[in-house]
This record gives structure tokens, sequence and C-alpha cells, in this order.
């Protein structure tokens, strides 16, 4: 069975869209856990309309809002009663055969987690952009797609492209995940575990539908540094569990994520002094490359 979660807050517009593209699922092993983040708006009239439908294990409604999609997750999944998790972010939605297709993917090669193409919609359901195909396969082995994919970056751009075995979730991940407040959903997917048949597969269809908004919040954390700051904090968690050395090679990519991220977002003096401090304590290698560029520019003054 899969339990679906889904986290809600403020989100009443796309509410019924959401729970309707879950509930008319082709694949309907699945239990549905609604959990309502204390929304100021209408959401929990249209959950509520919802009550009686057989697939709805829980409908919670926070008294006060927690701050943290992350905490909601933790929720969601000490509830479950599935083998399998799909977290369905609340304004999203799926095409009816998502569920089917990967889940068949999961059995077929053995996959610690799977996830389908995704197409950016913007709030009316027109499409903005189609995110390319990740892997050049149709699977890879975990250990191998944690390394390769998941080191410096987070490709996997939104969390309800993904169904994911429970068992295979390394649950000391929560001790951690709650303290993120940007990249919490990058420290997950590189905390997953198994053997050596295990895999990450993906289901070369167009399955998943994410909403971008006005407001987004992905960009003002990036402006905020987090992507530099928190992202750096899972790639050292990464790289200590599977004993991956932190030389030069690695450092390197770091300094250039940086400065490719302070270009992109335009980082404040204090922000990148921040940054600075972080990687003096942390990874030298990465301070020294930074405080050569700034002596060089100096010089050449």
């Amino acid at each position: 069975m899969v339990s679906v979660i889904l986290p809600t807050y403020n989100h009443a517009p796309y509410l019924k869209q959401r729970i309707d593209s879950i509930l008319n699922q082709t694949y309907q092993d699945f239990e549905l856990i609604i959990l309502d983040d204390c929304s100021p708006d209408n959401s929990r009239e249209i959950i509520e309309s919802y009550r009686n439908n057989l697939h709805i294990s829980h409908i919670i409604y926070n008294e006060t809002n927690s701050g943290s999609t992350f905490m909601q997750w933790e929720k969601g999944i000490q509830l479950a009663k599935g083998e399998y998790i799909w977290i369905a972010e609340s304004d999203d939605f799926a095409d009816v055969t998502f569920l089917e297709k990967t889940m068949n993917s999961i059995y077929e090669f053995n996959s610690a987690f799977c996830f389908s193409l995704t197409s950016i919609v913007d709030k009316d359901n027109n499409e903005v952009m189609k995110q390319p195909p990740m892997l050049h396969g149709k699977s890879i082995n975990l250990n191998q797609f944690t390394k390769g994919y998941l080191l410096f970056s987070n490709p996997i751009c939104n969390a309800s492209m993904v169904v994911f075995r429970k068992d295979a979730l390394d649950e000391t991940v929560w001790n951690r995940i709650t303290e993120f407040r940007y990249c919490g959903d990058w420290l997950l997917w590189g905390s997953f575990k198994g053997g050596a048949n295990t895999t990450v597969s993906e289901v070369k269809e167009y399955l998943n539908f994410f909403r971008t908004h006005s407001v987004n919040v992905s960009n003002k954390s990036e402006i905020n540094g987090l992507g530099i700051i928190e992202g750096y904090k899972v790639s050292k968690i990464i790289t200590n569990r599977l004993r991956i050395k932190r030389n030069k090679e690695y450092s390197l990519k770091w300094y250039y994520k940086w400065q490719e991220h302070k270009l992109k977002f335009s980082y404040s003096s204090s922000l990148n002094r921040k940054i600075l401090s972080m990687f003096i304590k942390n990874q030298p290698r990465v301070a020294f490359l930074e405080l050569k560029r700034l002596v060089s520019r100096l010089i050449k003054r």
C-alpha cells in the first residue's frame, strides 16, 4: 500500500484539483493522510467535503502553524501504514497514472525511490516549462545516484514527483531534517539506504505538475544564501554517511558553486562574509580560494 501524505497550507484554490488527482489514480491501493497546517483560508471547508471518502485515513488540523513543511512530512510518515510514501504537495497535481507507473518502476528496478518527469505550470494550469529527464537510462544504482547527483545540488525539483520505500529511508534523518528551512528535501533524498542492487528509477513521462507562484519561496531562500549554507551542510552529511573524501576536487566544486550563486542571486557583503566564515570552519580550501581571489582583485587595483 502507498501512504499519500498531503501537507497543505493556504492552498484552497488548488486543493480540489489536488485531492481529485489523488483519489482518481488508476492505482487504488493507497491511503490518504491530509495534514492542514492551520490554513487561514477556506481549506478546511474543502477538505471536509472529502471526509467520508474511504481512502482517507487521517484528517488533522494544526491549531497553530508549525512553520515547517518538513515537520508535517515527518508527522505524516509516522502515521503512514503503507510500505511506500508519496508526499503530494497541496498546490501540485498529478496524472491519474502517476502511482501506477511509478510503482511499476519501483517493482521492476528494485528502487528505493522513483520519480516521474515534471511539468511546471502556472496558477491557471498553463505549462511554463518541462523539466528534462534526469537519468540517462531508466534506473541507476542508489549510491551512484547519491554520489553523482546529490553531492553539490538537488536535481529533484519537487517532492510531488517522488514515491519512495518507507523502509529504505534512514529514520535518523528526522533528527536533522527539521533544522533545515530550505534544503530538508535534499537531505531526505540523500538519506536513502539499500543493498548493492538497490536503485533509483525514473519514469520517462510527464506525470507530475509542479505549480509556480508569483511569490517564489525557492528564489527568496537562494537570495538569502540557503542554497550554499544549508546545501553544504547536506553535502557534508552525505559525505560522512558514504565515507566520501572532501578533497581538493570537492572543495573546488563548492567554491565554483558559491561564485555562481553569489552572482546569480546578488549576495550581500554580509552574506558572503557569513558563508566565508562557514567555509573557514568546515572546508578551509574553499575559504582559501575565496581569500586568494579577493587578494588578487585588490592587487589589480
